[in-house]
């Protein structure tokens, strides 16, 4: 199994892996990282990009995109400039296509990242036995070649796949998966083996969170089999900026943190990087705080943790069998109810009423870990509270109670009642019901109005719809930009949500350049995307429909674009 237990946190045991002076995975405590998002030829403003984020956030490890040959001597000189400032903070080279820029770059850099599915050929289905062995066999003699380097020069390596990022040859037999993701780093991870190669991280990201959140668990899976113990990095890609993207991010990182999984993370927002630094500190002090919970009675593993199965229930006024998951809010005090009243018009405008206020109606009944399981089969709709701090596990061990006496009631999962800490009130529901959404549990969620009745409402919708189970208004995938974007993403992003909140229901990725492009941004409606300098290229259901349009036209023509399709 991919965790040690399912109600119960313990760390998962890896090998200690040292970057520069940082060290990740074993006892550690889990490193928080992030990106330049300056050009790499800018060797001055990125030296004082990563200047400000050592000097003023508690950053661990920061990366750097190295786009080209030429950009090395840049690297080198940025690395000098900070060695020279006795800036010491770890510095990652960020490397796709050319896999002779990743032998320059560990000469010069504490770790270097790898993309395993453009690091050799990446082009060639390879449609023969022959053919997909013969290109593994090209493989092991690059990557083997590049590890003899890192070993010479004390340079760790992180083999970091993304999907809609693999190469051909895997795309062709295991199509855009968590599986292919994982059998693309197993690959990798393999020869690292082989050659004795410990100072290896692996991330395995996607800009859907349970698409990321699956690939990690396999993968776990796959390396305890093998007897592998490689750490992970941790992060959902393209997630966006503003509370949107640190919501998304919780959903996909906090999660598996829970599950005990997890070396570093990066909260990657369509930011300036230094802004990444605080969410991830707060999903790194949640996950510790959690830890730190009453024991719950240990469970088998009753369900498929790496496929999604909604569990089966029958439906009630609305509630659960094949319905859209619900949304409930639970006012239980007079002041709640009048401010309910006062926000009705503004939800419903919003898109954003809820189905069911629940206060005294027999039809609802609460359950935490200690309710008497015996008693429930003539009730009818159920709210899950757990009371232990550990939410996700209490929840897991309630679905187990109900899943031993086959009872089939519809449940809405209650993240806010009981041990909770107003700390990390902003995200911990996120964390608490997306971890248990994506093992297939629960018919929808019930938010406690305490926190305020519009706030719960929109968080109640914005979980659902981060957690693919209910859409109610767009979703916008978007990059954080770094050396590789050629016009200002931040400023676009912005001008596309206003320009396109008109629409509904529709999926928009803002992309900056061709490497997190139409492969990365996977079932977008539409993806803007750069290609060059001031250059941007539009999409439609990942097929190109305009090429090289000029940033100043761009956002007009995929209104365009929208409106005609």
């Amino acid at each position: 199994m991919y965790t040690q237990s399912l109600t119960n946190y313990h760390r998962n045991q890896t090998v200690e892996v040292k970057i520069g002076g940082v060290t990740i995975g074993g006892e550690n405590p889990i490193k928080v990282q992030t990106m330049c998002n300056t050009s790499t030829a800018d060797v001055e403003g990125t030296v004082a990009q990563i200047t400000k984020v050592a000097k003023t956030t508690s950053c661990d490890i920061i990366r750097v995109t190295v786009p080209s040959i030429k950009d090395v001597d840049h690297l080198r000189e940025i690395k000098n400039r900070l060695n020279s400032q006795g800036i010491n903070i770890p510095v990652v080279a960020d490397v796709h296509f050319n896999s002779e820029i990743a032998f320059r770059c560990a000469e010069i850099v504490e770790k270097v990242r790898i993309n395993p599915g453009n690091f050799c050929s990446h082009t060639n289905p390879c449609n023969t036995e022959k053919e997909f062995n013969d290109e593994g066999e090209a493989i092991e003699k690059r990557f083997t070649e590049f590890l003899e380097v890192c070993k010479a020069h004390n340079c760790a390596v992180r083999i970091g796949t993304n999907h809609g990022s693999l190469s051909a040859r895997v795309l062709n037999r295991y199509g855009d998966t968590p599986e292919g993701m994982v059998f693309s780093v197993m690959e990798f991870l393999r020869i690292a083996k082989r050659q004795n190669f410990n100072d290896i991280a692996i991330s395995l990201k996607s800009s859907n969170p349970f698409v990321a959140i699956r690939a990690a668990r396999l993968l776990v899976e796959k390396q305890n089999e093998e007897g592998l113990k490689y750490p992970l990095h941790l992060g959902v890609t393209e997630a966006g900026e503003g509370s949107d993207g640190r919501l998304k991010s919780a959903a996909g990182i906090s999660p598996l943190l829970c599950d005990g999984i997890g070396g570093t993370i990066r909260v990657s927002l369509t930011e300036d990087p230094e802004f990444e630094i605080l969410p991830g500190r707060q999903f790194v002090d949640y996950t510790n705080w959690r830890s730190q919970h009453k024991p719950l009675p240990e469970i088998p593993l009753f369900y498929n943790p790496y496929e999604y199965h909604r569990r089966k229930s029958f439906e009630y006024n609305g509630i659960g069998g094949d319905n859209i998951s619900t949304v409930a809010l639970f006012i239980d005090k007079y002041e709640h109810a009048q401010d309910f009243t006062r926000c009705m018009g503004k939800l419903r405008h919003e898109n954003r009423m809820p189905d069911v206020i629940i206060r005294d109606d027999p039809d609802f009944f609460f359950i935490d870990e200690d309710t008497d399981f015996d008693t429930l089969a003539n009730k009818k709709v159920l709210i899950a509270a757990p009371k232990n701090r550990n939410k996700i596990g209490a929840f897991r061990y309630i679905f187990y109670q109900l899943h031993q006496r086959e009872l089939k009631n519809p449940v809405l999962l209650c993240p806010d009642l009981g041990e909770t800490n107003p700390e990390f009130d902003s995200f911990a529901p996120v964390v608490e019901t997306a971890g248990v959404f994506i093992d297939g549990f629960g018919d929808g969620i019930c938010l406690y109005a305490g926190r305020g009745v519009e706030k719960s409402a929109r968080m109640a919708f914005d979980i659902l719809q981060i957690s693919r189970l209910r859409i109610s208004g767009n979703e916008y995938v978007s990059c954080p930009g770094c050396g590789r974007t050629l016009y200002d993403l931040q400023a676009t992003v912005k001008k596309i949500k206003a320009a396109t909140a008109k629409y509904t229901n529709l999926k928009i990725a803002v992309m900056g350049c061709i490497v997190n492009g139409p492969g990365e941004m996977a079932d977008a409606d539409f993806g803007y995307v750069g290609d060059g300098i001031g250059k941007i290229s539009l999409y439609k259901n990942r097929q190109l429909v305009k090429k090289s349009i000029p940033q100043e036209q761009a956002v007009d023509e995929l209104i365009k674009l929208i409106e005609n399709s």
